[in-house]
């Protein structure tokens, strides 16, 4: 299944969130404290993502805020340390008063503080989630894709898209995340019926020609690969592997891993939301000139930033009455789909235990030193 947003649409949803400041929420004084925990130090960060959230209620509040009062995002850097990201969620809650978390970015976030936001009933729209428990959690709901439904989109990619009978996967896996990897395969074959020729979630550092000459030997025609991406192709050349398509996972999907891609190597990119080196596709509009304007990095982490904070304010203007942190939760639970250009399918919180509702990608091909942008809008997987 192909689905795709339209240009009008991004424009109505710009123009709907510039104009919630003129909607009254009844609210008392004083700015509406958001929180987010974001990795801007350590082993993943991602700077961009906060500056981005702060564009748009920047943008919000110069329209006149919501109801008249402003949003304050209130961000603290985990550093991906497990310490610091506990301490800064109660921080966010209990000093700083935060009615809800948007934007976050963290490696070690939801799983560390599932508990903590069900505990004192808040929702937190991750710009980017990355463990299982980001999808996994009653109270929180990312706006990307997530590695897994990423990982069943590719696989569906390569099966009914591509038309490779033997699909196979090398995968290097965090620490917990091997059981949601594992869930994202058994979802490509409950929907399609096929079965993987070949499986390695152990992937290590170092030289690959072990793990490509295993791939050869399983005769695979496309293989699913998420790690460092140029000693990989170079072995892969070396061996001989120009016929097999690569398709690999949304970090890999670089400007500086184009470059190092071999000329007559098939390397394909699965995104979480429309490609970011093409600013003129559907919602990337907004999200490239609102950047652009604040002197923000175009990443895909950005794009996330962007889209966690422009549902959140859609969501907050609906709001009738003072805006707390139950009202807030409230709104959440009760909303309806909102379709958001950029990504592959509507995005939703509600009522239910468990959070995933960005499916489907959309493909790029590595083409002389760069991303070329693939027909037919993103590919949502459905059952055959």
């Amino acid at each position: 299944m192909k689905r795709t947003y339209t240009t009008a649409a991004a424009a109505a949803l710009a123009i709907s969130l510039t104009a919630a400041g003129c909607q009254s929420s009844g609210g008392s004084d004083g700015p509406i404290k958001v929180g987010s925990i974001n990795g801007i130090t350590g082993l993943f960060q991602t700077p961009e993502v906060p500056k981005a959230v702060k564009a748009v209620f920047d943008e919000v509040n110069a329209a006149g805020g919501i109801g008249g009062r402003k949003l304050e995002l209130v961000s603290k850097d985990d550093a991906m340390d497990p310490a610091r990201a506990s301490q800064a969620a109660r921080e966010l809650i209990k000093s700083e008063g935060v009615v809800a978390m948007a934007g976050s970015s963290s490696a070690v976030d939801c799983g560390l503080n599932r508990a903590t936001y069900g505990k004192e009933k808040i929702v937190s729209i991750p710009a980017v989630g990355v463990d299982p428990s980001c999808f996994t959690s009653p109270n929180i709901a990312p706006v990307n894709p997530g590695p897994y439904a990423l990982t069943t989109a590719m696989l569906y990619y390569a099966s009914e898209t591509l038309k490779r009978d033997k699909v196979c996967i090398d995968y290097t896996v965090l620490p917990g995340s091997g059981g949601g990897i594992e869930n994202a395969i058994k979802e490509w074959t409950n929907l399609t019926g096929k079965s993987l020729a070949h499986k390695n979630l152990a992937v290590g550092q170092g030289d690959p020609t072990r793990y490509l000459v295993a791939d050869k030997n399983a005769g695979c025609q496309a293989v699913l690969y998420n790690a460092t991406v140029a000693p990989w192709f170079a072995q892969a050349r070396t061996q001989g592997m120009q016929n097999v398509d690569f398709l690999l996972a949304a970090n890999s999907y670089t400007d500086a891993n184009a470059k190092v891609i071999p000329a007559d190597m098939n390397a394909y990119a699965g995104t979480e939301w429309q490609p970011y080196t093409d600013p003129t596709l559907p919602g990337n509009e907004r999200w490239a000139k609102l950047v652009d304007e604040n002197g923000i990095q175009k990443t895909a982490f950005s794009q996330g930033a962007v889209m966690a904070a422009d549902v959140f304010v859609q969501v907050l203007k609906s709001i009738k009455g003072d805006i707390t942190r139950a009202s807030v939760t409230k709104a959440f639970k009760d909303m309806k789909p909102i379709n958001y250009p950029m990504a592959g399918s509507p995005w939703v919180f509600g009522p239910g235990g468990e959070h995933s509702p960005i499916k489907g990608s959309q493909f790029v091909k590595a083409d002389r030193g760069g991303w070329k942008v693939l027909p037919g809008g993103f590919t949502v997987p459905t059952k055959k």
